[in-house]
């Protein structure tokens, strides 16, 4: 399907991070994807020259309040804009790693996401099972906030799925 003209044209969402950087943010639901040439009758690959894809990383799991154990449990990103667009994905009740004031990153869950008195948008983590919170301003994100890679759980849903 063709995309209205409303869509094309609509304005991308601005994030201020800091008074030296002003970026424009895209979320994957603004964004109309098409892959032409993938219908299965143009497909004429031999799948013979495909490598095998590398095993699944373990499923990591984490308590709140947990420090990172490894490099590879956190999404990682090269290009600064990647990193930004991957913090502002995160969404209510999301687990991420927050970056403490010891320097130590730890385990969390977004339980907030909410304007402040000056019209910032503040993301408030739960960074303890005691109820302990972290508020971030945007300005803080880009050096504070990390997503969790894909295989990384909270200890919590492991021992609700072995309970059942």
């Amino acid at each position: 399907p063709t995309p209205s003209p409303n869509m094309i044209n609509k304005p991308m969402p601005r994030v201020k991070f800091s008074l030296e950087y002003e970026l424009r943010v895209f979320r994957s639901s603004d964004v109309i994807c098409s892959n032409p040439g993938t219908d299965a009758e143009d497909d004429d690959s031999d799948d013979s020259s495909i490598e095998p894809q590398a095993p699944p990383m373990t499923i990591q799991h984490y308590r709140l309040g947990d420090t990172l154990r490894s490099t590879k449990d956190m999404e990682q990103f090269t290009a600064f804009g990647d990193t930004i667009q991957s913090i502002y994905a995160l969404r209510l009740s999301e687990f991420a790693w927050v970056k403490r004031n010891s320097g130590d990153w730890t385990f969390c869950q977004l339980i907030e996401w909410a304007e402040n008195d000056r019209g910032e948008e503040v993301m408030t983590f739960s960074v303890s099972e005691m109820g302990h919170r972290k508020s971030l301003r945007p300005s803080r994100w880009i050096n504070m906030v990390r997503k969790c890679s894909p295989h990384v759980r909270s200890e919590y849903f492991r021992s609700v799925m072995i309970s059942l």
